[in-house]
């Protein structure tokens, strides 16, 4: 640790005093961020989940319907299934 009472921030390239207060925010304020960006990460792949999950629900049900020629029936009930299940899926993750 050096003996000047400023380094720089990272962010700006300004000068910002590190006394024991601002140390005490600074660390705060890390904390925060880190939360922030795992909370953002993780309903980030919620998400992409969610919209997987429906797409490939769907395209199972386009491919069966015309295997089958119960079209559009299948296609409905996969992405019906899909967003029920995602959603429950969504809720016990973060409720």
């Amino acid at each position: 640790m050096s003996s000047d009472p400023t380094d720089s921030d990272d962010a700006g390239g300004e000068p910002r005093r590190t006394d024991d207060g601002d140390r005490a925010r600074m660390l705060s304020a890390d904390w925060v961020r880190e939360q922030r960006d795992e909370a953002t990460a993780s309903a980030a792949g919620a998400g992409l989940q969610y919209g997987l999950t429906i797409g490939v629900f769907a395209l199972i049900g386009i491919w069966l319907d015309g295997k089958l020629g119960t079209s559009p029936w299948l296609l409905v009930a996969g992405v019906v299934l899909a967003v029920v299940g995602g959603t429950i899926s969504l809720l016990k993750k973060f409720s």
